[in-house]
């Protein structure tokens, strides 16, 4: 079964979607340090980022996986761990390019369809898993939090490396990765009708978010058949 889950920045969704997988024992698949992967390796081997051609070109070369290491999930290159590098604090501007790059998409989605497809059983997390990835997934969440309150949360994690934020100036940061990832012009942040909202503006962290998916699960859980391979991606 794939239980697909999309949201916004700093709503909780990705530890929340990790521990569901734990506690379900399903493959966790993260999607975004797919993406931080192919922006690693193309700062190392000197690709601007946002040359969408020169981009495109290299990446239909590339295998992308991910693994579940002791310290938790890495990504592969080529069979190189760049997970320290796809995590630099540094890279996120790199990162929106591949996002943005149309073929990345294609060959990305297709890495994460194979891998969900071979567990059998996952749980991905991501901006489009609902809509593009998966979009015949058993269960789909969608997770979201009052943006003042993302705010500070990204305000609590950033504080000790940047003493001179303040709230409403992350707040402003993050209503406009909001705007950005909901007008992506591919990838774009969308809550399927079918997906089940999860607000996580009030609980006390992430495991109060897994409990209430899990009863969502509970009520909702059905079987379906095989994933297919959409034309493009084969097995």
């Amino acid at each position: 079964m794939i239980i697909a889950i999309d949201g916004t920045v700093a709503s909780g969704k990705s530890t929340a979607a990790r521990r569901l997988a734990q506690r379900l024992g399903y493959l966790y698949i993260n999607t975004g340090l797919m993406y931080r992967g192919v922006a690693a390796y193309c700062r190392q081997h000197g690709i601007p980022t946002h040359d969408q051609r020169a981009v495109a070109l290299h990446v239909k070369f590339l295998a992308v996986d991910l693994r579940n290491e002791p310290d938790g999930q890495h990504v592969y290159v080529n069979d190189h761990d760049l997970t320290a590098a796809a995590t630099a604090p540094d890279m996120g501007a790199f990162v929106s390019d591949i996002a943005d790059n149309t073929t990345v998409r294609e060959v990305l989605v297709c890495a994460q369809q194979r891998l969900g497809r071979a567990a059998g059983n996952a749980v991905l997390e991501g901006r489009d898993i609902g809509s593009v990835v998966f979009p015949d997934a058993a269960v789909k969440f969608f997770v979201d939090a009052d943006v003042r309150e993302r705010a500070r949360r990204r305000l609590a994690d950033d504080i000790q490396k940047h003493p001179a934020l303040t709230l409403d100036a992350v707040e402003a940061a993050t209503r406009a990765r909001d705007e950005r990832d909901r007008t992506r012009p591919v990838g774009a942040l969308l809550r399927m009708p079918d997906a089940i909202m999860i607000d996580t503006t009030h609980n006390a962290g992430p495991d109060e978010t897994v409990e209430q998916m899990l009863a969502h699960l509970a009520e909702l859980i059905r079987p379906i058949g095989p994933i297919r391979p959409t034309d493009d991606c084969h097995a």
